[in-house]
Parts: structure tokens; C-alpha cells; sequence
């Protein structure tokens, strides 16, 4: 059977050089069974939200094993499908599709590819876990302003599991070391500088091969501990124009907090071909 996941629209507060996003899940939250429906959202310029997304599957999910997944992108008022030409291009992508569990311990970071049918954009999802999942579709269509489209996807049905508080600003990942610091405490709806410094776990040596990733040197995704907000931002300083181009050792960017509480941040960087992720755990204070 063909299983339909409701979506909240959802839009995008662009802060500085970051996009941040803050929604509350609802009650109708990862209906499935041919339940399609919407919410009002917020798009860039303050109104609402002008996408509207329903999604399905085949089938029930099995942790750890791939299934394609449909998104189907329509314009809210004249349910118009949104293709490829309705959808402009932002970090050589149409639409990024931002995943997490509600630990915060299982992200994906995925571009679909367009559908057979106008408006279906189409994605392989393999799930760590037999639980809900948040995802996040960034899009700039058009005729519009960029906005995020949100959507539960019950990938199972074992309890969603609350994320690690403990904080964590260093970590290894594939031969690499990375450091996180800011340049102040850490302040809901306040500005802040964060710097990611890498190097190569072996030698110890500041790393400079940071590869061209999307359009950038890195890509910094941070989630709340509540499941409900998330925060994009890319390095500071130029980005690179070929791929050929090299960064490193640090990598600083603009950050501002929506909440309190914990955060779960992602930092994806790209070495050899092959994506490295770095994740942190960070406190939040009012």
C-alpha cells in the first residue's frame, strides 16, 4: 500500500548569513494512511508560506535499508506542481532535504532528484532507526522567497529517544579532528561567531584540503533539543568559484539561537570526494 505522510509548511527567517526556522509539530504530526494535509507557514518576507508538500512511500520502513521516497511540491493558492523550472538553484542543489530523528543522532543530508510526474521530486531514505523522522526541505522557488518545508516521516514505531545533553566540542571523524568555539556564550535569539578548527588526527597538523561541497567549504546544520527549530549557515569569507579550491584550517560562521536548551550541530565537510561530518552538543542559555 501506497502510505501518504502529512507536511506542515513551513518558512524561512534568513538571519544575516544564516537561515533559521522554528515550527511546532502538531497534533497531526506523521499521520499516514492517505492523510495529506497543510499548515500555515511563514516565507521569507513575513507572509505565508507559498508551498504546499505531501510525501509517500512504499511500504513500511526497515532501519538501516534504503526505500524510495516521493515529495511532491505544489504551489499553495493554484496547486500548480513546482518542477524543476518553478525551483531556483541554491548551493547547486533545487531543494536540500535537511533529516533528523528526534534524538538529533541520525541526519541526512539529501538532494531528490525530479520525479516521472511534474512536482515529485524522488529520494532513497535509509533509516538508523525505526522512529519518526523531521524532515526539512529548503527551496527558493522561483517567483517566491526560500522557505522551508516540513514533514514528519514515521520511518517505525519505537520511542523516539531524548538527545544527549552532554556537551561535546571536539570530535574525530575519518582522520580528522574537529574543535568548536565561539567568540561568547552560547544566548537564545543572540548573535554569535562560531569557529570550527580541523586537523589531521595523525599528525596533529592544521588540515587545509577542505574541499568545494555544494557551493561552499562547509555546511553547518544545528537542531534544537525540542526537535522543532533549525538553523543553516554556511563558512564566512568567499566561496569557492572551482573545484580546484582548497580550505582549512578553520572554519568560522555567524550562528543565532532560537531557543534554550540543547543543540545538536552538524558540521559537513567534503575531503577526498567523500562527505566527513563532525556533530557537537552545545547548551543554549536564555
Amino acid at each position: 500500500m501506497r502510505k501518504y505522510a502529512g507536511l506542515a509548511i513551513l518558512g524561512a527567517l534568513l538571519l544575516s548569513a544564516c537561515d533559521q526556522q522554528d515550527v511546532s509539530e502538531g497534533d497531526n504530526a506523521g499521520a499516514q494512511e492517505a492523510d495529506i494535509f497543510g499548515s500555515k507557514g511563514l516565507g521569507h518576507d513575513g507572509g505565508d508560506a507559498a508551498t504546499r508538500a505531501e510525501i509517500s512511500f512504499d511500504g513500511d520502513f526497515t532501519a538501516g535499508q534504503s526505500q524510495q521516497v516521493t515529495l511532491r511540491l505544489v504551489d499553495k493558492v493554484t496547486g500548480d506542481p513546482l518542477g524543476p523550472d518553478d525551483i531556483a538553484i541554491a548551493h547547486t542543489k533545487k531543494v536540500h532535504l535537511l533529516i533528523i530523528d528526534k534524538s538529533l543522532s541520525d541526519y541526512h543530508h539529501i538532494h531528490p532528484l525530479p520525479g516521472k510526474n511534474l512536482g515529485e521530486w524522488v529520494f532513497d531514505f535509509a533509516p538508523r532507526l525505526s522512529t519518526n523522522y523531521r524532515v526539512w526541505a529548503d527551496i527558493v522557488p522561483v517567483n517566491g522567497n526560500q522557505e522551508y518545508v516540513g514533514a514528519i516521516i514515521n520511518a517505525g514505531n519505537e520511542a523516539a529517544k531524548t538527545p544527549d545533553t552532554a556537551e561535546v566540542l571536539e570530535v574525530t571523524s575519518d582522520g580528522l579532528n574537529f574543535s568548536l568555539s565561539f567568540d561568547g556564550p552560547l544566548k537564545a535569539g543572540e548573535n554569535v561567531i562560531g569557529s570550527v578548527s580541523i586537523k589531521d588526527a595523525s599528525t596533529q597538523e592544521p588540515f587545509t584540503q577542505l574541499e568545494p561541497i555544494m557551493g561552499a567549504f562547509g555546511h553547518v546544520v544545528a537542531f534544537a533539543g525540542d526537535w522543532d527549530s533549525i538553523e543553516h549557515v554556511h563558512p564566512r569569507g568567499p566561496e569557492p568559484t572551482s573545484d580546484d579550491e582548497r580550505s582549512g584550517p578553520v572554519l568560522t560562521f555567524h550562528m543565532r539561537p532560537a531557543k534554550s536548551g540543547t543543540m545538536k550541530i552538524f558540521v559537513q565537510t567534503q575531503v577526498n570526494g567523500k562527505d566527513v561530518f563532525a556533530p557537537f552538543t552545545v547548551q543554549v542559555v536564555e
